[in-house]
């Protein structure tokens, strides 16, 4: 018995020993071994002024030029380095051996040297006068101009085409709403036909007609539902978004009473704040520029160095050593170089004189053509609205006469189709209305002034 006892008495403490671990390791594998749940991104609400300004800031076209634009200037501070003193610590140990008779005229072969030295010490240089080291830093700098010009251009196009896609995303959901709509008013309809049917009253034909026009309103609801989708789709591209997160659009798509634009004023504008002139002044700079450093090179130039070192044969007997120099060079014959250097910018200037007609004229037609297509969208929100009431009131109507028995719902069904179309033309209105809008905002140059201020 108390052998027994003593066995079984370190079996149960070895026992509640392996359940305290099993015990703590299940505790660890719920606790601590699993990661918290990550959650999906959220949607994103935006409006139209919020999409701009994320637009702008992590587009991938827009980082892309604004990197180009820093280049840019790193390539105009590179080319003033050379106008600038220049400094650096020299080192230099020789032991050379030579033929003396390489030096002296003699027929003996005899050897010269080893000879040996060793020097150290700072070495300097300064340009004193080099007009094309001057005409470069001065291309550079108009190059920095026009690279930031091209990267406005970048952002205005961004711009453009995040407000053109917001304001598409509002159309899709305004079609959305109003097909929801027209579904009610058919399933009503049905609904009604049905009724007068059992009553009596009604044909099985306009029951049949009603249905059929209910499935047509319901067809056209998926249509407008998956447009909702693939539009947001887009702008979540445009702003560059997570892959699993979408922009929840926040404005609505209304009128709004704009000022008259007068056409004068408004080419004036646009030749102003265009980038794409500020980018053709600045090649028309940078190729005159080019001209003078090609006539530049006729030009003397005058450089300064000059170096001062400890030299000696070791490095205990070593003395200060120093030699500074000035170089004169003046170009006499390059060959006719300099000469084709000058008629090649004189070419540039000329083709990209022709480029500035070109873009002027490009500009006064898009300023004109938007200026008149604004007028028109207001003339045509204000047909649309209308006709949108009359359609109304003409279903209405016929919904009375049928319930009336005077007339069949075929007038009914008419009158859907007709607010129906009613309906798109009103959309459409206010859709070209606020795209007219963007239209001129970018034909002035003013899209990001007009969207993102």
């Amino acid at each position: 018995m108390s052998t027994r006892a003593n066995i079984a008495g370190p079996s149960r403490t070895v026992a509640v020993v392996l359940c305290l671990l099993l015990f703590a390791a299940v505790l660890c594998k719920d606790g601590l071994g699993q990661s918290a749940p990550v959650s999906p991104p959220q949607p994103i609400s935006l409006t139209l002024k919020d999409a701009v300004k994320l637009a702008l800031k992590q587009n991938p076209q827009v980082v892309a030029l604004r990197l180009l634009s820093l280049e840019s200037d790193r390539e105009r501070q590179i080319s003033r380095s050379p106008l600038l003193p220049q400094a650096n610590l020299t080192g230099l140990g020789v032991v050379r051996q030579y033929n003396l008779a390489s030096v002296v005229r003699t027929a003996t072969r005899s050897t010269g040297g080893p000879f040996q030295f060793i020097q150290a010490g700072p070495a300097f240089s300064q340009s004193l006068f080099n007009l094309p080291l001057f005409r470069n830093y001065q291309i550079s700098s108009e190059g920095v101009r026009e690279a930031h010009a091209q990267e406005n251009i970048t952002r205005e196009d961004v711009t453009a085409s995040v407000v053109t896609q917001y304001i598409l995303v509002l159309r899709a959901f305004a079609t959305y709403d109003a097909a929801k709509v027209r579904v009610a008013l058919a399933e009503r309809l049905y609904e009604q036909a049905s009724s007068l049917q059992k009553t009596g009253i009604g044909l099985n034909i306009d029951t049949t007609r009603a249905q059929v026009e209910l499935q047509n309103e319901r067809q056209n609801l998926i249509d407008a539902e998956t447009a909702t989708h693939t539009t947001n789709y887009v702008l979540a591209e445009l702003l560059d978004l997570p892959r699993d997160q979408e922009p929840v659009v926040t404005d609505k798509l209304q009128f709004f009473d704009l000022p008259q634009f007068e056409e004068t004023a408004a080419i004036n504008t646009a030749f102003v704040s265009r980038p794409e002139m500020q980018v053709q002044a600045s090649q028309e700079r940078i190729t005159n520029l080019e001209r003078k450093s090609a006539l530049d090179e006729r030009a003397p130039q005058i450089d300064f160095t000059g170096i001062w070192v400890y030299q000696g044969s070791r490095f205990d007997n070593g003395i200060p050593a120093y030699r500074y120099q000035i170089a004169f060079n003046m170009p006499l014959f390059t060959g006719g170089r300099i000469h084709a250097e000058v008629a090649r910018a004189d070419l540039e200037q000329k083709r990209i004189a022709q480029n500035r007609q070109l873009l002027e004229a490009r500009i006064v037609r898009e300023v004109k053509s938007a200026i008149v297509e604004l007028d028109a969208a207001r003339k045509n929100v204000d047909v649309a609205n209308l006709g949108l009431q009359l359609a109304n009131d003409e279903v209405a109507q016929a919904q009375r006469r049928f319930s009336a028995g005077v007339t069949t719902n075929i007038e009914v069904v008419t009158a859907q189709d007709a607010l129906a179309r009613a309906n798109s033309n009103q959309i459409d209105a206010l859709y070209r209305f606020n795209q007219s809008r963007v239209n001129l905002a970018q034909a002035m140059g003013e899209v990001q002034n007009t969207y993102a201020k």
